[in-house]
């Protein structure tokens, strides 16, 4: 939740999965993000296993998984993966973002 001048801004966890999803799946390298289907831009249903967001103190941290291309350097893709949704919710959200936990499957 976010309090500013006029009221304040809620936005579903779902949504915020959502957008940290389809930032992920755009990274060079990432095959798929368990949970998300890249080809209609839409989380999967059961997908709340998948990606875990947790807001604190106007901090957002996050643990998501996905499939690293054969090619690609898993590490350089990680931290790319990182740092695309650290400007992502920092940016959209205005929310600090504390942590991004990537597992590779």
């Amino acid at each position: 939740m976010k309090q500013f001048e006029g009221g304040r801004c809620l936005v579903a966890n779902r949504v915020i999965d959502q957008m940290i999803a389809i930032r992920a799946a755009e990274v060079d390298g990432v095959l798929e993000v368990r949970g998300f289907d890249a080809s209609t831009g839409a989380l999967r249903h059961g997908y709340d296993k998948s990606i875990i967001t947790e807001t604190e103190n106007g901090a957002l941290s996050t643990e998501l998984s996905i499939m690293v291309d054969k090619n690609s350097i898993i590490i350089d893709v990680v931290k790319e993966v990182q740092e695309a949704i650290r400007l992502e919710v920092e940016a959209i959200l205005g929310l600090n973002c504390k942590r991004v936990d990537v597992h590779v499957i």
